[in-house]
């Protein structure tokens, strides 16, 4: 019950009154006496025939200030927040929807606990929210996303759960992109993959909502391909990409729009579902389609990365020593971990088998990886394998598969 039901109630007031309840109001305004300005403007609404709209503002600031004080006393705070719900709702019916009120409004309407009101919180919140996009504020997007969540959680009707479902998997992506473009910091981010991560969190969870989704995709190309990409990248976070579902995006991606990010999105099909020189034949099809020199790098990085994980090393070793730009180090440690990895292959003593690791050195020590390096260096000829061998430290040996030549050290 609002404060204007329980304390405000009126005995006389003249035709004049509403002016006068009014000027009243602006003068406890000047002075910040916030709660004579609320009982004024309560007389002032409940006298005039229509209180205009310039008078909402310090009215509702007023209504506010009070709550805030009172907020912990269990009479006037539940008091003085029904007031200001109802200050909101009066404003919007003389006259229409005001969006700036909206969040607030969504907000109060959970602190207040009725029953509906998280529903109602919800309506005014998603309104309030999705108007002010990135500039809006961090703190309101965080609740309305959780009070969406907590929807869902509580909902027992499975068609109304279903929808909430939909509801939190798509907002999850618009308001992480408000959250990204407002600089709205971890906390924000962080809260908003928490919740999707305990909605969608597992393959189990998010693949029977693909059709679902496919079937109400935008209309409209460049909405169409990032909706499509979102799903695609919800299901790779949940290791769904060999789901006849993630196929069904990789196909539609394609149809859209035949780029290199649908060619990329068809490699990592192809290597989910183990077909990797498949995959490995797009990446070359994208590294042909790409102008941008870093683009090619991350590229020609898969494919190397592609190689190995294949067990072609010595593929694998000429993609990762061909590799520069920002990826040079880390091809270097690829092209040494397949010498490393193809040393029983090359060679016929234990020695001759163990000397592939002075390569393998040489290029960890390029890469800047000294874990590597100190790995592969304990790889390498021990002093009794090279006194079984009849050589000695200095004197030089050829690696048959490589085609180099090293001098033997004892690391």
């Amino acid at each position: 019950m609002s404060l204007g039901a329980i304390t405000f109630a009126q005995d006389g007031d003249t035709p004049n009154e509403c002016t006068r309840f009014k000027a009243i109001a602006g003068n406890a305004y000047k002075a910040k006496e916030y709660e004579k300005v609320t009982k004024f403007y309560m007389k002032a609404l409940n006298e005039c025939e229509k209180l205009e709209l310039n008078f909402y503002g310090p009215f509702i600031y007023a209504v506010q200030k009070s709550y805030s004080k009172y907020k912990k006393d269990t009479v006037k705070g539940p008091a003085y927040l029904d007031t200001l719900i109802m200050v909101y709702e009066a404003g919007q019916e003389a006259h229409g929807m005001q969006m700036k009120w909206q969040s607030y409004l969504g907000f109060y309407y959970i602190v207040q606990g009725e029953p509906g009101g998280m529903q109602k919180g919800d309506e005014a919140l998603k309104r309030g929210v999705h108007n002010q996009k990135e500039k809006g504020s961090k703190s309101f997007l965080r609740q309305y996303y959780a009070n969406l969540y907590n929807l869902w959680v509580q909902e027992q009707d499975e068609k109304q759960k279903a929808a909430y479902k939909k509801r939190l998997i798509e907002e999850y992506f618009t308001l992480s992109d408000y959250a990204t473009k407002g600089e709205m910091g971890e906390k924000t981010t962080g809260q908003l993959s928490r919740l999707i991560d305990k909605t969608v969190s597992d393959c189990a969870s998010i693949l029977p909502e693909i059709n679902a989704f496919a079937k109400d995709l935008p209309q409209e190309v460049e909405a169409k391909k990032s909706t499509v990409k979102n799903f695609m990248a919800l299901l790779e976070s949940k290791d769904c990409t060999q789901s006849d579902e993630y196929a069904m995006l990789v196909d539609t991606i394609i149809a859209i729009d035949p780029s290199v990010d649908a060619v990329l999105a068809k490699a990592k099909l192809q290597i989910s579902r183990g077909n990797t020189s498949g995959a490995i034949a797009t990446f070359k099809q994208a590294v042909d389609m790409t102008e941008n020199e870093e683009d090619k790098n991350d590229i020609e990085l898969k494919i190397a990365q592609s190689y190995f994980n294949s067990r072609s090393y010595k593929a694998a070793h000429n993609a990762g020593i061909a590799l520069g730009g920002k990826h040079a180090a880390k091809g270097y440690e690829i092209a040494a971990k397949s010498v490393n990895a193809l040393m029983n292959d090359c060679g016929v003593s234990t020695f001759d088998r163990k000397a592939n690791n002075y390569y393998a050195v040489e290029l960890a020590q390029k890469s800047g990886n000294t874990s590597l390096v100190n790995s592969l260096k304990a790889q390498c000829p021990s002093s009794t394998d090279i006194f079984n061998e009849d050589k000695s430290v200095g004197d030089q040996v050829t690696l048959s598969c490589w085609g180099k030549t090293f001098t033997i050290k004892a690391y």
